[in-house]
């Protein structure tokens, strides 16, 4: 965690309006803060592990996918930048490979960055929806020793 008196936060994004939403959000609240913006990818192979019938036809091609893969995420991480910039956030870009679940990324980037908060954006589910659906803002809530900020979805248009 930092010691100063500016928050060190890492805000979810993963490209959607929701996650546009939240960084917005984010640059009303906390007016010129540095914020680390994160996108998380999952590798192929791990893809590739959960539906073995896609080993034959990506077989050499892994190490390919994976890098294609990496840089759409930092791609995503780098529009979220641009995003936040327009806030009024001084942002950098952040991606992340999921070992095991997006939200353990998530934790792992924010204690890598000494986060004192993590932003994402919501879903908007409710009830047993949301309980069987898992959303990363649940997890987080459940899970991280760092400050959640879960900002709801804009409203529908």
């Amino acid at each position: 965690m930092s010691t100063d008196a500016t928050p060190t936060i890492l805000v979810c994004y993963d490209g959607s309006d929701r996650a546009a939403h939240a960084i917005a959000h984010t640059g009303r609240l906390f007016p010129a803060a540095a914020v680390t913006i994160l996108n998380v990818w999952e590798p192929i192979e791990h893809i590739v592990a959960r539906y073995a019938a896609l080993a034959p036809y990506l077989g050499e091609q892994i190490p390919e996918a994976d890098a294609a893969a990496a840089k759409q995420s930092t791609d995503i991480a780098e529009e979220g930048v641009a995003l936040a910039t327009r806030a009024g956030l001084h942002a950098t870009a952040h991606s992340a490979a999921i070992d095991v679940t997006v939200w353990e990324a998530v934790i792992a980037a924010a204690t890598a960055i000494g986060a004192d908060l993590i932003v994402t954006g919501t879903r908007s589910l409710h009830g047993m929806h949301e309980l069987l659906s898992g959303s990363l803002s649940h997890q987080l809530l459940q899970h991280s020793r760092v400050a959640v900020l879960a900002i709801p979805s804009p409203p529908e248009k």
